[in-house]
């Protein structure tokens, strides 16, 4: 939502006092009191609704139906055994006598990660079968087919939803035409599982688990499974969140199913369904039911278990069916932990180089503060408005990253550095104040007067100061904040905020501390003439800031963007001149012209951006160097393929706006020993850009435990491996000891297909 800012004549301070705290409160109640009082959506995120793949019944015959239900993105819903959570869809049908409605017939499902827990389900949308049969009493009618359907929608919470389904169709002898659904529904058919056939079911059980194998009976041209997985079709019998291993061979499939927790004794019979390529779009499967036997022969026991020997690891929450094997270390994090995380991440932050633009700043102020007569309370208050702006500031970003997270978006630590006209705004602010530094013009909302040198009160420029820290810092990720961000992100919104909280403490804090002790502000310079000299040096990282924000804006919009801006910055410079021309004049029209010019630049500039095309090149993020070796573009088929031939996979996710990224990337990546540690143990090379917004990428980093960039993650060549998360800031070093490692031999899994 783009801001408006007006310029007002009188200075901005901080004002704090008992009536602003009541408005503020009594806001946030209406607003509550607004949002409770509205209709709840009776199926929300979701939509339900009754089709036919044919526009007529034919009397005495049946005819194939469909509930399809349509779910927003990320959302989801279950299949008829729902796994560790859930409730299937079911309806309630209202039909005249003598109509059957038969049961409703599950598609193939697909694995649903929400760690610790499994479900089984589908996401998008899904077409869930019924037959209707019609007497023949019924010719030349005209029949309506109604119901209630129930069902859950879940994302990070479940939603019951509820909508009623009806279809009105004729019923003649004459078959209908095909309608828009009768492909998909086919599809559908295709999809729900058919009786197993060629195969003779054996299973037993031993102390943990259930031993599933399926021998041919006879030569036939049967081929073995693809990626099988077995989903039981009752609850309390298998553990959906372990791993599932699974071994073949030409004539024999073996699975190893976890036994459900709780010493429970084995149950009778095995039944379900084994699905034939669950990373298929659209996976087949096929139905057994196997007692389980305590008397299994002695030749079939052997060879389960020499199979199972190289089995391939299958399911678990760390995410089979997105071939993205989910590494959650921020899972078992303590708040305690993830608090303590945040703070030395936040300390850490000041020395990242995306702060480095405004802690250039804040030294100036220190050094406006420095000499014995420096005013203690003065320069405490003005760190405590420091601080409050960065608290302020951090507050905001979460709650809109929060709230929109909730609302269903993937989004991330950074997520406002993925829009064009943000960092085109961002550019220009920085432009500005780079010039209001280099002394082209001076204003009362002065981002360099932290201090209020020479007497004047400045609270607010300390506290946007504190706000324009933290705006700059989000392309930075430093050490301990990936875990911390990432446990945030999955947490109860006031729980997410206490670790913000912690974040911004830890940011906030140095500045805090030698704008708070007299003995350390005394051992700084005194001011003097040599202050100016300095403060208009500084106005270079500034402008070296801006050419990084034009960069990145050209990698998310093109050229044509750039130029756009080169042209509002043009703009921004006529405003600062008129500006110093109407103080020195006091020509307040020349001032307001000023302003005008300035946000004229700054409308203009979103709107252009807002509008532009992505650049039809590769992005900087993923483009290639000279002699550099090959990356490929991130996918989850390409990761999937790539790991599925035994080699080791370094994923590099990356943005063009995060400096981070780039310096480990110069520092680390490009080097020689690196480049000659890939290369020798032959490992394939992925770049996933978050440059700009990418909901499969969120999803993926969320999935480890992450909520932003860097992340680097390397897939040992045995496929039977977890996945290895490197530090946020590399060596090159740390990679090429993580390579070796990884490019251990395989094991015998690695012949078999993984996921």
């Amino acid at each position: 939502m783009p801001l408006s800012i007006r310029p007002r004549r009188s200075r901005f301070r901080l004002r704090p006092g008992p009536w602003g705290i009541v408005t503020c409160a009594l806001a946030l109640l209406a607003g509550t009191a607004a949002a409770q009082g509205r209709p709840r959506d009776p199926s929300p995120h979701s939509d339900v609704e009754l089709v036919s793949e044919s526009s007529a019944i034919v009397p005495g015959g049946t005819t194939a139906m469909a509930v399809r239900l349509t779910l927003d993105p990320r959302w989801h819903t279950y299949w008829l055994n729902p796994g560790d959570a859930g409730l299937p869809l079911t309806v309630k049908w209202t039909v005249p006598d003598g109509v059957t409605v038969g049961a409703l017939q599950f598609p193939t499902p697909r694995l649903t990660p929400q760690p610790p827990l499994m479900s089984y389900g589908y996401e998008d949308e899904v077409f869930v079968l019924v037959e209707v049969s019609v007497p023949s009493a019924f010719a030349g009618r005209t029949l309506t087919i109604a119901g209630k359907a129930d069902w859950l929608a879940c994302a990070d919470v479940c939603l019951p939803a509820t909508g009623p389904v009806s279809l009105t169709l004729n019923v003649s002898s004459a078959a209908g035409p095909s309608t828009r659904w009768t492909a998909a529904i086919a599809r559908t058919r295709a999809s729900v599982p058919v009786a197993l056939t060629g195969y003779r079911a054996t299973a037993w059980a031993d102390s943990a688990r259930y031993i599933l194998a399926l021998v041919r009976e006879r030569a036939s041209t049967v081929t073995p499974f693809t990626l099988p997985y077995f989903f039981a079709d009752s609850a309390n019998v298998l553990d959906h969140a372990a791993v599932q291993q699974v071994a073949q061979n030409s004539d024999t499939l073996v699975f190893a199913l976890p036994r459900a927790s709780g010493g429970t004794a084995p149950v009778a019979q095995l039944s379900g369904i084994i699905g034939t390529d669950i990373d298929a779009t659209e996976a087949r499967s096929v139905a057994l039911t196997a007692a389980v036997s305590t008397s299994v022969p002695a030749p079939l026991r052997t060879a389960a278990q020499r199979l199972l020997s190289a089995a391939t690891s299958v399911g678990g929450v760390s995410g089979a069916a997105s071939a993205e094997p989910a590494a959650m270390p921020s899972a078992d994090m303590s708040l305690v932990g993830a608090i303590a995380f945040a703070f030395l991440g936040g300390l850490l932050l000041n020395l990242m180089p995306c702060v480095f633009p405004v802690l250039s700043v804040k030294v100036l102020a220190l050094l406006q503060h420095g000499g014995g007569g420096a005013d203690t309370r003065r320069s405490r208050a003005h760190g405590l408005a420091f601080g409050f702006g960065v608290l302020l500031s951090f507050w905001i970003l979460a709650g809109v990253l929060l709230a929109l997270r909730a609302a269903g978006e993937s989004l991330g630590w950074g997520f406002q550095l993925q829009s064009p006209p943000v960092v085109s705004v961002l550019a220009l602010l920085m432009f500005a104040l780079g010039l209001n530094l280099s002394g082209v013009f001076e204003i009362g909302l002065s981002f360099t007067r932290l201090g209020g040198a020479g007497g004047g009160s400045g609270y607010g420029d300390s506290l946007l100061t504190g706000g324009l820290a933290v705006l700059v810092a989000a392309p930075c990720t430093a050490p301990f904040m990936g875990a911390a961000l990432g446990f945030a992100l999955v947490q109860p919104a006031i729980i997410g905020l206490l670790v913000f909280t912690a974040l911004a403490i830890g940011l906030a804090l140095p500045f805090m501390v030698l704008a708070s002790a007299p003995q350390l502000l005394r051992t700084l310079p005194r001011p003097g003439p040599w202050l100016e000299t300095l403060k208009q040096l500084l106005a270079f990282p500034m402008y070296a800031t801006v050419v990084w924000l034009l960069w990145v804006l050209g990698q998310q919009a093109g050229v044509n963007a750039i130029a756009a801006v080169l042209m509002a910055m043009i703009v921004v410079a006529l405003g600062a001149w008129l500006w110093a021309r109407g103080v020195r004049s006091e020509n307040a029209p020349t001032r307001a012209a000023s302003v005008a010019l300035m946000l004229f630049a700054g409308v203009g500039s979103v709107v252009v951006t807002r509008n532009a095309a992505p650049p039809a090149a590769t992005s900087a993020a993923t483009s290639m160097q000279a002699g550099e070796t090959a990356w490929q573009p991130w996918s989850v088929s390409t990761v999937r393929d790539l790991r599925a031939s035994g080699r080791p996979v370094f994923i590099d996710f990356t943005a063009a706006w995060c400096l981070s990224c780039q310096v480990n990337e110069r520092v680390a990546l490009r080097t020689a020993s690196v480049t000659k540690a890939f290369r020798d143990a032959n490992v394939a090379l992925v770049r996933a850009d978050w440059t700009s917004r990418d909901d499969a990428i969120t999803q993926v980093l969320a999935s480890f435990g992450r909520s932003g960039v860097p992340l680097y993650v390397l897939y040992p060549a045995d496929p039977n491996a977890s996945p290895v998360i490197l530090p946020a800031v590399l060596t090159p070093g740390m990679v090429v000891s993580a390579v070796t490692r990884a490019a251990a031999p395989t094991s015998i899994a690695s012949q078999l297909r993984v996921r």
